[in-house]
């Protein structure tokens, strides 16, 4: 299993300018996060302070990081980035030890 970065970003032009439709969105998103959070999907989220864009992190396949990214479309844009661990980059330097 890998872990993931995921970076978020809001696509402009997808958030209602009304106040209403925007505030249930926004909703809808948060109750989607929550329960990816529930669920083990992604262990932690966060907004950067700036707002309209953040962070998780998750494990799974690359196919998971790909059905959680897509379950956003179209008002979240996703980077995906996998990353290791520290014991995991300890072996990949072992392993070019001569």
């Amino acid at each position: 299993m890998s872990k993931f970065l995921f970076l978020w970003e809001s696509v402009p032009g997808y958030t209602p300018a009304d106040p209403n439709e925007r505030a249930a969105l926004l909703g809808k998103l948060m109750e989607m996060t929550k329960k990816a959070l529930d669920e083990g999907q992604i262990t932690d989220w966060g907004l950067f302070a700036g707002g309209g864009a953040g962070y998780g992190i998750g494990e799974g396949t690359e196919s998971d990081a790909l059905r959680g990214a897509m379950q956003f479309a179209p008002y979240i844009k996703f980077t995906v980035h996998p990353v290791l661990s520290l014991k995991e980059v300890g072996e990949v330097m072992k392993s070019m030890a001569g």
